[in-house]
């Protein structure tokens, strides 16, 4: 089993490709450094971009990337996320009622 399909570009949870990453990564038997390795190779879009807060001498330490993109991604993230799209329809649906 390996990840060359498994991508994670942000717009998914973070949790659940964790979750997988971390199924792969054991099913294979993979190192940290592998493990970082394989991660960095998943990011696509806006979660490649995490890497650029990272400094180049951390972009191999499996916990750096992780704690970046939890920090980034994680469901602390999603809650304030869906909270603002929430207000957002809040908001459209007054200016409706209103008309």
């Amino acid at each position: 089993m390996d990840n060359k399909s498994m991508t994670f570009d942000g717009q998914t949870s973070w949790t659940v490709f964790k979750i997988q990453f971390d199924v792969v990564s054991s099913t294979n038997i993979w190192t940290d450094f592998v493990k970082s390795s394989q991660l960095v190779a998943s990011l696509r879009v806006s979660a490649v971009k995490v890497l650029q807060g990272i400094p180049a001498d951390k972009l191999t330490n499996l916990t750096t990337i992780e704690k970046a993109l939890e920090s980034r991604f994680g469901d602390i993230h999603l809650t304030q996320f869906y909270r603002t799209e929430l207000k957002k329809e809040d908001r459209s649906q007054e200016k409706a009622f209103k008309n």
